[in-house]
């Protein structure tokens, strides 16, 4: 249940972020998720919403997520660096990760197409 409210976070945060980027000045209407808060500063509103579980493959975020919790360190490196996922050297150090990637294409493509709905990962003390 922890990794899906991480996972939620992080999709929510990386919707938010390119309406952050180009400074949008009006308000931005709920999408009709649940509303989790806002934040206004100046003329700019941003309103966070849960993420739309609708938009996730979650049979390959569960076959996924038995993986990470079986390989911690690795799930740690991916969430950091999704491209790893196609690196040779690395997936040959990582026979385990090599071995769940070919019998799972199918969580290869959603990592590839999304890899933040892929990274859960944990908060540092004080956050």
């Amino acid at each position: 249940m922890r990794r899906y409210c991480l996972l939620a976070l992080v999709v929510m945060t990386l919707s938010v972020l390119p309406n952050l980027a180009r400074g949008q000045s009006q308000p931005q209407e709920p999408s009709g998720g649940r509303v989790l808060g806002s934040v206004t500063q100046g003329n700019t509103t941003i309103v966070f919403e849960a993420a739309n579980p609708n938009d996730i493959d979650s049979r390959a975020l569960r076959t996924w997520d038995s993986f990470a919790e079986e390989h911690p360190t690795i799930a740690r490196a991916l969430a950091f660096k999704p491209s790893l996922i196609n690196d040779q050297h690395y997936l040959n150090r990582h026979r385990d990760l090599r071995d769940f990637l070919q019998e799972h294409p199918e969580v290869r493509d959603a990592m590839e197409e999304n890899p933040g709905n892929f990274a859960a990962i944990q908060p540092r003390p004080g956050e």
